[in-house]
């Protein structure tokens, strides 16, 4: 009786342990696709800077606090720079797409939800970024 309950209480303490490890905001990020200024651009400007090795065009991934943007509008701030700000990643470098869950080339449209954290993948996700602006999560 006392193994058979030593036995569930450690797969009872792994099994929270690894749905901690897994949570949505460990696992799913956002990516958009901006200029300089923080500014979501058309997806196509990212593919160019991909193809052109540059260009002042960046993929920001990150939480984001829940929110969704749309092309034209400016990602605050507290997203873009400072602690638990996104990603920052040149679309033409391979490594740092695929470290931040990002297909090392391609296309990865605005608003796609991505794969990171532990034990993930690259990945894209299927939201289109065309929804309006949503509250915090």
């Amino acid at each position: 009786m006392k193994a058979a309950l030593s036995t569930v209480t450690l797969a009872g303490a792994a099994v929270g342990f690894l749905a901690a490890c897994g949570t949505d905001d460990d696992q799913a990020q956002t990516v958009y696709c901006t200029d300089e200024q923080g500014t979501v651009v058309d997806d196509e400007e990212c593919e160019e800077a991909e193809r052109s090795g540059g260009g002042g065009f960046f993929f920001f991934v990150g939480s984001f606090g829940g929110n969704s943007y749309r092309r034209g509008d400016v990602i605050p701030n507290q997203y873009r720079s400072g602690s638990g700000a996104a990603q920052r990643v040149n679309p033409s470098d391979q490594a740092a797409r695929a470290a931040a869950g990002l297909p090392r080339t391609g296309t990865v449209g605005s608003g796609s939800r991505v794969s990171g954290g532990i034990g993930s993948g690259t990945g894209s996700g299927s939201d289109s970024g065309t929804g309006s602006r949503s509250g915090g999560s």
